[in-house]
């Protein structure tokens, strides 16, 4: 069996393709960049962006990747995060609630509903011909 073979997105390194662009190497360096910055905001309520990047070293657009994520919340963060669809500051992730709801909304609007006439139906009840019989062959 041959594996799915990519290049890491951030490296170049040749790594087995496992859901991510980035290898196992970049992935664990992702992660402790996210538990330098999770620690800083932690202990330093209401930082801005700027101070988080320049007080751990890691670049503004990781971090704000970790709130678009869910990853991080911006309640501890200052930061300009803005919903892709109406621009509405959100503290984490893409959407706000609102156009969350809305598109979910559109999305079921347009799912066929089923009709009662879809419904599996029972076969109709037959006469006393159409029902299995079993003959006694007398073992008893």
């Amino acid at each position: 069996m041959m594996s799915n073979l990519r290049n890491c997105s951030r490296c170049g390194r040749v790594f087995p393709y496992m859901g991510r662009n980035i290898c196992p190497r970049c992935l664990e360096k992702e992660e402790d960049e996210y538990q330098v910055v999770r620690r800083y905001v932690r202990d330093h309520p209401g930082a801005g962006v700027i101070e988080v990047v320049e007080e751990t070293g890691v670049e503004e657009d990781k971090i704000l990747q970790f709130l678009r994520d869910g990853r991080l919340q911006a309640k501890g963060l200052t930061a300009s995060l803005r919903c892709e669809r109406c621009g509405q500051s959100i503290n984490s992730g893409r959407f706000c609630e609102s156009c969350i709801n809305e598109v979910n909304a559109e999305i079921q609007g347009h799912l066929p509903q089923k009709a009662k006439s879809e419904e599996p139906k029972r076969p109709p009840r037959g006469k006393v011909k159409d029902k299995m019989h079993i003959k006694d062959k007398g073992f008893f």
